[in-house]
């Protein structure tokens, strides 16, 4: 009767001890695999903006490249170094363009060599004929100008020549430099042999051996994109997130447990946190002023998303933008900014004939022919004819399919919307998507507006673009117009609409309307 009691006992206790133990442990054993998940998943989105990155960059090299090995001559005459110069003039990717004989430069955008110069580091000849070699020194710093892409010249040229083009390995790392910090990450962009293209972030969390690496390979390009994440932070973090819950899980069930865990893990998520922000109200439309070059009357404004973070503050849209289009959240958060609009500006358009509103579209609409729909939904007859503006960038519509993107432009145009081909220049199919989609407006790129005035080879484009756009029928907008000097020389160009910091900042409903009752007038 003792024994069997003491056993009872013995039972009792250890039922008790599992009774104590078994939910917490559960927990740990739960949450450490969720934080692990939402790591990888984080790291694999970094890695996925990286890959696009990639394949953007060197597609414009390969597309360059392939029309320079036809048109450069081995002789370098000046015909051909003006064509080498209108590759880095109209790219903002490249910082050189030559021809190389034999691993020597002959020439480039910037002069010819005599005698030819030695290019170090490159990968014995040949190179390929079709598609693009690329090298780069063993150790490749941040902010160093040498990836160099390279492509034969095929059998039209002299044996061993070939045409590359000098890139900075920070250019691939822009999409994703933000975060850097901010995450604790550090990447790499390197070729399939294991040569290192760029990297950024801190070296300890490349090398530390107990780190969670995530590899992706692009899908064109021999080259593997390597983001790293420090397990000691994930560990912190998994820690500071658990501790609470670990307490509640010894005094309540073990189901109810876990899903306040899932919950608290919702929360902590920023693809979660733009679900609530558009829950909360947390959105917020900010409008800058678009002013006509003639007499800078105000003609309309560019309405800008915000996000009042209850936490982090003011986040800007380059933060939050290419995580919504990445999580799908860009499709409401777009019809949400539609529907803003017009209950903002509905009156004040109707006070101020002639004044539009641009808003910028996501790749996803372009993709999705029920785009023309919803704009009819949200809009209806509401806004006139030309007083709504979609604004489009090249990269944007690289992503799309051709045929969809067509038919969704040529539909809100049907509807009385304008179209603008938004960030012109900055891409490498410029001149193919004024021939292929119907634009009404050009918005030249701030990078161009910057060169005004100054040594850059990009300074004299502005004229060039003005005059091509008229020829094509379209208006032109300046933006990031920053002082009076470039004012003046867009007003000498013939640029229709100017847009920056030196007219009108982007601005609060009720600062835009009283902006617009002093006449479209800043201070």
């Amino acid at each position: 009767m003792i024994r069997r009691r003491k056993r009872k006992l013995a039972m009792i206790a250890l039922a008790a001890v599992v009774a104590g133990l078994l939910p917490p442990a559960l927990t740990l054993a739960v949450t450490w695999q969720h934080a692990n998940g939402d790591a990888r998943q984080r790291l694999d989105r970094y890695a996925l903006l990286l890959e696009q990155r990639v394949d953007d960059v060197f597609g414009a090299a390969e597309t360059s490249l392939a029309e320079l090995v036809t048109t450069v001559d081995a002789d370098c005459p000046e015909a051909s170094l003006e064509r080498l110069r209108k590759v880095v003039y109209t790219s903002l990717y490249f910082r050189e363009a030559g021809l190389l004989i034999d691993g020597r430069m002959v020439c480039s955008n910037l002069r010819r060599y005599a005698p030819p110069v030695w290019v170090p580091n490159l990968d014995p000849p040949p190179w390929p004929a079709d598609g693009i070699q690329i090298d780069a020194p063993a150790l490749t710093l941040e902010d160093e100008v040498s990836i160099r892409v390279l492509r034969s010249g095929g059998p039209r040229q002299a044996a061993g020549l070939a045409i590359s083009l000098l890139l900075n390995p920070r250019e691939l790392l822009e999409p994703v430099r933000a975060a850097i910090d901010a995450n604790s990450i550090a990447l790499r962009i390197e070729r399939l042999d294991g040569r290192v293209l760029a990297r950024a972030g801190s070296a300890a969390v490349i090398e530390d051996a107990d780190s969670l690496v995530r590899s992706h390979e692009s899908r064109r390009y021999p080259l593997r994109i390597v983001v790293s994440g420090s397990r000691d932070e994930l560990i912190g973090a998994w820690w500071e997130n658990t501790a609470l819950f670990v307490a509640l899980g010894l005094a309540i069930s073990l189901p109810l447990f876990l899903l306040l865990v899932r919950l608290d893990r919702r929360e902590r998520s920023m693809d979660a946190a733009l679900v609530d922000a558009l829950e909360n109200d947390e959105l917020r439309v900010h409008y800058q002023p678009i002013h006509a070059s003639d007499g800078l009357r105000v003609v309309g404004a560019e309405a800008l998303l915000r996000w009042q973070h209850p936490q982090k503050g003011l986040i800007m849209p380059g933060v939050f933008v290419p995580l919504a289009e990445l999580s799908g959240q860009i499709i409401p958060m777009t019809a949400w900014l539609m529907r803003q609009v017009r209950c903002d500006l509905e009156p004040l358009l109707e006070a101020y004939p002639g004044f539009y509103v641009a808003l910028n579209l996501s790749p996803r609409h372009f993709s999705d022919p029920e785009l023309p729909t919803l704009v009819h939904d949200v809009f209806g007859d509401r806004f006139a004819d030309g007083r709504l503006v979609f604004e489009i960038t090249e990269r944007e519509l690289l992503s799309s399919s051709d045929n969809v993107a067509s038919q969704v432009i040529d539909m809100l145009r049907a509807q009385g919307a304008r179209i603008a081909l938004d960030d012109f220049g900055t891409g490498y199919s410029s001149l193919r998507y004024l021939a292929q989609f119907h634009f009404d407006l050009l918005k030249i790129d701030k990078a161009f507006v910057d060169a005004i005035g100054t040594e850059s080879v990009t300074a004299g484009l502005v004229e060039d673009m003005v005059t091509m756009a008229r020829r094509l029928g379209l208006a032109t907008v300046a933006e990031g117009v920053e002082t009076d000097f470039q004012i003046e020389r867009l007003r000498a160009a013939g640029v229709d609409y100017l847009q920056g910091w030196r007219l009108a900042a982007a601005l609060p409903l009720a600062e835009l309307r009283r902006y617009l009752e002093r006449g479209g007038k800043a201070g």
